[in-house]
């Protein structure tokens, strides 16, 4: 904003007298916004604005001079005028001295002093030096003229008016410095909250990147953690597996019964933490294969109906129209599914479990498809449902007592359903079950052949007699086995072994002399080189499609 405002009221008449005037208010206005705080700084600015205000006067004084001249204007009023322009010429080079030597006045008062000299000096000696030019020209002499202006501004009315314009001109700019005071301190607490700002902004991303770097050594840490106390689980359960097949004392194979589901919930937990690790470290991969949709709910089904029978509960698998062959990672797919299973059985008491899976519209040419896992137990209130996703939450700490379970399945699930393009949720309300579902694009996998769904009663076809059929149509049988078992030894998971065995009489002869390297390699917990000799079998299986 500017300290004075040149109008109508500051006209003389004279140009010549006007343009100087407000060049002199362009002058003060351009350095009002920074000689209105009281800065040491700004002595640099004033020692210019001095320096200007010289020159002003040098050449402002003059033309008043020759003017008074030219016109004869009386003695007595260029008396008057000579005395201001004598007061001001005394009062600036005095200040341009104190600037100098150190003792110089504030800005604010440089400011009121150029302000103030100028309204009484426009509104007092040049619109009365104007009047009297006028005069003059009208035909009276220089005296007579004197004496009608001085007449007029020693007319009571006039004199009155006259201060009380100047009177409020002061103040209107005594008001603008002071707002430009408040102005420059607004700007400049601004500018510090900015700098505060910026400073706390970049200790907070510090602070992030440190959390951040933090977050991701500790999931490297749980990950290679996980993976050094699994290798000896696994060695426990497969020991403890070996040597349950061979006891023949009840008691004994009770107890190893028991040593190997508490070594398998153990594992489970260490499973879940490695692969909270993997995800959060960006370590974990999706392998995708060609697979049977079915066989996948199949085996949910399969892996959770013992538990549910033992509860009582009613198991169903509604899923008609799902497209014969997908592309997709099966075992994660399973995952969280089965997680769904497992915790419907586990929090349902009575009742009944379903599991749906339907094509859904849409998929920018690929097949949405929803999986649904319903059951009737105690249901979920709606300020529950988001923490279910997180990691190591659970609804309430007794549920931990009861149930056990580390609260990381659902997380997981929620990481491997995003990872697969898709989403998770849960549709629910108290007493009223739960709805836990899954949303996935998939590739549909264009070919005539369909892989079996797995049956029961495949240990009884008779596949590794004499009679077998080629190797390419049982590995093709029992693709689903062979892709979990590739998971689990990639995994380091002790629980490819007895998966292996209930299958290896039909598998034996299908793996073209592979097999006793196969199970050697199994046998001395060298999972690495289990891997490398399945995946070579699936290879050969690609390659004869």
């Amino acid at each position: 904003m500017a300290l004075m405002t040149w109008n109508s009221n500051f006209v003389t008449g004279i140009d010549i007298i006007d343009e100087q005037h407000q060049w002199l208010i362009d002058l003060i206005n351009a350095a009002a916004p920074v000689l209105a705080i009281d800065y040491d700084s700004n002595h640099k600015r004033a020692d210019g604005l001095l320096d200007q205000l010289i020159h002003y006067a040098g050449f402002h004084f003059a033309t008043e001079d020759r003017l008074m001249r030219e016109y004869g204007i009386d003695p007595r009023h260029q008396a008057n005028h000579l005395d201001s322009h004598g007061s001001f010429a005394a009062t600036v080079t005095q200040m341009r001295k104190d600037y100098a030597s150190g003792d110089a006045p504030s800005g604010s008062k440089l400011l009121s002093f150029l302000a103030n000299w100028l309204i009484y000096h426009i509104l007092g000696e040049d619109q009365a030096l104007a009047r009297q030019m006028k005069a003059i020209d009208a035909g009276m002499t220089p005296a007579e003229a004197f004496e009608k202006a001085e007449g007029a501004r020693r007319d009571p009315t006039h004199e009155a008016l006259t201060q009380a314009l100047i009177d409020v001109y002061v103040l209107m700019t005594d008001q603008n410095r002071k707002l430009l005071e408040y102005n420059h301190e607004l700007a400049d607490h601004r500018t510090r909250l900015e700098e505060l700002v910026q400073g706390r902004t970049a200790d907070l991303v510090r602070a992030l990147d440190a959390a951040q770097a933090a977050n991701r050594a500790r999931s490297s840490f749980i990950a290679n953690m996980s993976h050094e106390i699994r290798t000896p689980m696994n060695a426990i359960v497969g020991l403890t597996w070996s040597l349950r097949q061979n006891a023949s004392d009840p008691a004994q194979r009770l107890r190893l019964d028991q040593v190997g589901d508490a070594a398998k919930q153990l594992l489970a937990i260490i499973n879940d933490l490695l692969d909270m690790a993997r995800i959060e470290s960006d370590r974990l991969t999706l392998e995708p294969l060609d697979f049977d949709p079915q066989q996948v709910l199949q085996e949910v089904v399969r892996d959770v109906s013992s538990a549910a029978t033992v509860k009582g509960l009613v198991l169903k698998l509604d899923a008609p129209d799902l497209p014969p062959l997908l592309r997709g990672d099966p075992v994660r797919l399973g995952q969280i599914l089965g997680n769904f299973a497992s915790n419907a059985v586990k929090f349902t008491e009575r009742g009944r479990i379903e599991i749906r899976a339907f094509r859904l519209p849409g998929g920018n040419g690929r097949q949405q498809l929803r999986f649904e896992v319903r059951d009737s137990g105690p249901g979920i209130a709606e300020s529950d449902r988001a923490r279910l996703f997180q990691p190591f939450e659970q609804l309430d700490s007794s549920l931990t007592r009861k149930h056990g379970g580390t609260g990381l399945g659902l997380a997981i699930s929620r990481r491997l359903a995003e990872m697969m393009g898709g989403r998770i949720g849960v549709d629910s309300a108290p007493n009223e079950g739960a709805t836990f579902w899954l949303e996935v694009p998939l590739e549909v996998v264009q070919s005539g052949f369909r892989p079996a769904p797995a049956r029961a009663d495949a240990a009884a076809e008779g596949l590794g007699g004499k009679d077998a059929q080629p190797s390419s149509v049982v590995l093709e049988r029992h693709r689903k086995t062979l892709q979990r078992i590739a998971q689990l030894l990639a995994d380091d998971d002790v629980q490819a072994i007895p998966l292996w065995h209930e299958s290896a009489a039909q598998l034996r002869d299908a793996f073209d002399g592979r097999a006793e390297p196969f199970e050697s390699a199994l046998a001395a917990y060298d999972f690495a080189a289990a891997h490398a000799l399945l995946q070579q079998t699936l290879a050969l299986l690609e390659s004869d499609r």
